[in-house]
């Protein structure tokens, strides 16, 4: 048996237990009673809250400018690896984001319906793509504050919880299938999403433009290595080269969308086999793979960023050929996104 748990965003990551799972979600009958609908009025209205007061990017919003570093922790005796970010936004169509960390580069160039992107390799690596969910979770209350979304799941809670000693609103979502959906919280006062459980801390936030951004981002993803994202400054984008905005040559064109209609779902996804060399030599494991969810709900570009050894990965690599999506769309097109993939072999 197998539990498959995802993320709600374009940059997913499936964590799937080999050999041994218990599925346990929390499940409410949503049906057409007053007490249902108002439940998920509720629901709606703490997703649109916390994107009314946090969007930096809405349409008609004022060009600023975004610096922040990048700290990814390593083990006990190493010192953090170091980054920086910055982000020119002028307006939708309008941007440049950069990220820079050692022996690695990304320079993305926004334009209409669509951005470039220079990077080297031609994969993403496992950091930045935990740290580009958490950048998108604008993308999430999107989807979340649209009335009906939260109607077609498989269920739904309004619960509450403490973050950093506040009782904050919380509600869990649950997706059809196999896949649980996790717990978004949100700030009682000020509205602003302060936690989305499993993995990602929102606080210190910080004031532009009538708008509460959170100036500390923490990325916590069990046998991965947590990051924080520190915001030095968001301030009025006074000026910018007009090249900012051109792509640079050897760049790669993507869809962009900041407000999606529907995110990724998994609507087949059959456990890996664990190879019987590996089960009999005890190895177990982790095994992260990067991949785009092609708008054929196919996974494409498989690359394995890291894993135990090879027959896991090639397990994994079997197992995922044969995953099968619901695509993000974007005013109703099927667009392809790139997400991490993480698969765990444990034995009993």
């Amino acid at each position: 048996m197998c539990k498959v748990t995802s993320r709600l965003s374009p940059r997913t990551i499936f964590s799937l237990l080999v050999l041994i799972a218990v599925l346990s979600v929390a499940r409410c009958a949503c049906g057409q009673s007053d007490k249902d609908l108002a439940a998920r009025a509720q629901a709606t209205a703490l997703f649109a809250k916390a994107l009314s007061v946090s969007d930096l990017r809405a349409p008609g919003s004022p060009p600023f400018e975004m610096r922040a570093t990048i700290n990814i922790e390593q083990s006990r005796h190493k010192p953090p690896i170091q980054g920086t970010y910055l982000l020119e936004w002028a307006s939708p169509e309008k941007w440049r984001e950069e990220i820079h960390l050692p022996n690695y580069a990304r320079i993305r160039v926004g334009g209409k319906n669509q951005y470039w992107q220079l990077r080297n390799p031609f994969y993403e690596i496992q950091p930045v793509l935990e740290l580009d969910y958490a950048l998108d979770f604008l993308k999430g209350l999107h989807v979340w504050s649209e009335p009906g979304a939260i109607a077609g799941l498989g269920g739904f809670k309004l619960h509450q919880a403490k973050v950093e000693r506040i009782k904050s609103d919380c509600v869990t979502l649950i997706r059809k299938g196999q896949q649980g959906g996790g717990d978004y919280c949100f700030d009682p006062v000020k509205g602003v999403l302060v936690l989305y459980r499993p993995s990602t801390e929102f606080s210190e936030f910080t004031s532009f433009a009538g708008k509460l951004f959170p100036g500390n981002i923490r990325v916590t993803q069990e046998s991965a290595a947590p990051i924080a994202f520190v915001v030095n400054s968001i301030s009025a984008l006074a000026s910018a080269a007009p090249t900012d905005f051109q792509p640079a040559d050897g760049s790669t064109s993507w869809p962009s969308c900041d407000d999606p209609d529907v995110l990724p779902n998994g609507i087949q996804m059959p456990a890996p086999v664990y190879p019987i060399a590996e089960r009999h030599a005890g190895v177990e494991g982790t095994v992260f793979v990067y991949a785009v969810i092609g708008t054929d709900g196919l996974l494409h570009n498989l690359q394995v960023l890291s894993a135990p050894e090879s027959g896991l990965a090639n397990a994994a690599l079997a197992a995922l050929a044969q995953w099968r999506y619901t695509p993000e769309t974007c005013q109703g097109t099927p667009v392809p996104v790139e997400t991490l993939l993480k698969i765990v072999f444990v034995l009993a």
